[in-house]
């Protein structure tokens, strides 16, 4: 469930340049999870492409990644023995000094029943100016592992966010069930841009437990506990979280979105990027719990 920040090769057009850089060939599919290393420098591969047709745009994307398995209706990244069966999950664009930067988020699953319990993911990025309109490839960063094999990580899962004045960062949100409890972790993973931490990986933190697969109509011991984040600007480097603990008891509809119930509420919490760690400096993975012992003893005005 966790994401593991191990790296592969691309497929055939990108495998010489990535060769050395692919940290899971020849490992074991349950090795330790491991910092996220850095890619060799790639070299420069361009794609023709229509920016103003999106089809187009992945069309041309994942003829990089492989070739077309029809049958699975995937594109089949092969490094040495392992072959992953990947599809489109994201992409966003951002514009700015004459240039435009694409960057994908491109989910899939291990061929191989056996090898992987989880789905991987893989980020590309591509650029492209006004007076060449091909795509030009700056980086490629993966596999992660998110999501199980059954349900990799889809759309609904990845968010594009600002994370310093033009640099960026995927959030990935996994989910899972432990003890009874429907659970959230959210992954930031840096991208690009002005600022380049020391590790792609920024932060992981549980994010949501709630017993709503569990909680039947008409019971009354329904549990939310969501963790609000939001991006607080500061001097230099990347921004820093702020964190708040919402948590909600009664019936089925707590778990509405129209649900204008009370709950109860942390105090805001900050959390500063380290730079020399090139994280962020989060107290604890379990930031449900963590804030839930700064919970007050009554109910917070707002829902």
């Amino acid at each position: 469930m966790r994401a593991s920040n191990r790296k592969l090769k691309t497929g055939a057009t990108l495998a010489a340049a990535l060769c050395a850089a692919a940290a899971l060939c020849g490992l074991p599919a349950f090795a330790q999870e491991k910092p996220a290393p850095r890619l060799d420098q790639l070299k420069a591969t361009k794609l023709s492409v229509d920016t103003s047709k999106q089809q187009q745009i992945w069309a041309a994307v994942m003829k990089t990644v492989g070739a077309h398995d029809a049958k699975a209706n995937c594109w089949t990244l092969e490094t040495r023995s392992r072959r992953f069966c990947m599809q489109p999950a994201k992409f966003a664009m951002r514009s700015a000094n004459d240039k435009s930067d694409y960057y994908f988020a491109i989910s899939g699953k291990d061929y191989q029943a056996n090898a992987l319990k989880t789905g991987v993911v893989m980020f590309m990025h591509f650029t492209t100016t006004p007076d060449d309109k091909s795509f030009i490839l700056r980086e490629l960063d993966g596999l992660y592992e998110f999501g199980t094999r059954q349900a990799p990580a889809e759309e609904k899962n990845f968010r594009f966010i600002e994370v310093a004045i033009d640099t960026y960062a995927w959030e990935v949100t996994d989910h899972f069930r432990i003890n009874g409890l429907d659970q959230e972790m959210t992954t930031l993973i840096h991208v690009g841009g002005v600022f380049t931490p020391k590790q792609r990986r920024m932060a992981d933190f549980i994010t949501y437990k709630g017993n709503e697969q569990s909680c039947g109509a008409g019971q009354s011991n329904c549990v939310s506990n969501r963790v609000d984040y939001s991006f607080r600007p500061g001097a230099g480097g990347l921004h820093a979280l702020e964190l708040t603990l919402r948590r909600k008891t009664g019936g089925k509809k707590i778990f509405a979105l129209d649900d204008s119930s009370q709950a109860l509420r942390s105090e805001p919490f900050v959390v500063r990027f380290d730079a020399k760690e090139g994280r962020y400096a989060i107290p604890s993975e379990d930031m449900v719990e963590w804030l839930g012992r700064r919970m007050p003893a009554k109910l917070a005005a707002q829902p």
